[in-house]
């Protein structure tokens, strides 16, 4: 099966994408306080919450692949 047919591999890759938009996002943000502006903390939080929620859903997506994975090896033995 090709990577770009695999719907479990196309949901990585778009989670992926939004948890390196939100790493982009928090570094910004931290540079914006490092620089002496005074950015608003509620958005921040709200910025880990998202990475937090993108992090589980990817966790989840890859469970779904590995299980698969592990019943094709457990009976090729």
């Amino acid at each position: 099966m090709s990577h770009d047919n695999n719907p479990i591999t196309r949901a990585l890759r778009r989670l992926e994408t939004h948890f390196d938009d939100a790493d982009q996002r928090m570094r910004d943000f931290m540079a914006a306080e490092a620089a002496g502006d005074k950015p608003d903390p509620d958005s921040f939080l709200h910025m880990l919450e998202q990475r937090s929620v993108t992090r589980r859903a990817m966790e989840a997506q890859h469970k779904l692949h590995e299980k698969p994975l592990k019943t094709v090896l457990t009976e090729a033995k």
